[in-house]
C-alpha cells in the first residue's frame, strides 16, 4: 500500500469514528492543505480546537499575534479545503454567535450538537 493509499484509509477510520460518536479518535493523517501561510497558520489553530470546543475569531487572531485580523481569519477559515479534518465549525463569531459555515448552518449546528457544544 502506498503512502496515498496509507492517508486516505487513515482519514476514512478518522471519519468513521467521529461520525459513529466515539469518544477517542484515532490519529488523523498528515494533513497539508495547499493555501498561503496565513491560512495555514490560521488553520493550525483551528485544528488546536478539541472536540466540544468553540474559538472565535478573535481569539484566534490574537493567539496568531494578529488581534485586529478577525476578518482576515474568518476569510482564512471560510477557504479551509478540509472542513471536519480542520473543523472550521467550531469557530464561532464574536459574542458566540454562529457566523458563516461554508457547508451552511444547518451542518454546523448539527456538528456542534454532534461534539456535544451544547445548544448553538
Amino acid at each position: 500500500m502506498d503512502r496515498a493509499q496509507r492517508f486516505l484509509r487513515q482519514a476514512a477510520a478518522w471519519l468513521r469514528a467521529y461520525f459513529s460518536g466515539r469518544s477517542t479518535l484515532p490519529p488523523l493523517p498528515p494533513l497539508a492543505p495547499v493555501g498561503t501561510s496565513f491560512q495555514k497558520a490560521v488553520w493550525r489553530q483551528v485544528v488546536r480546537i478539541r472536540p466540544g470546543k468553540t474559538a472565535t475569531y478573535g481569539e484566534i487572531a490574537r493567539a496568531l499575534s494578529m488581534p485586529g485580523a478577525s476578518r482576515a481569519v474568518g476569510q482564512a477559515v471560510g477557504a479551509n479545503p478540509l472542513p471536519i479534518l480542520i473543523p472550521c465549525h467550531r469557530v464561532l463569531a464574536a459574542g458566540g454567535k454562529l457566523g458563516g459555515y461554508s457547508s451552511g448552518l444547518r451542518r454546523k449546528r448539527w456538528l456542534l450538537t454532534h461534539e456535544g457544544y451544547g445548544n448553538p
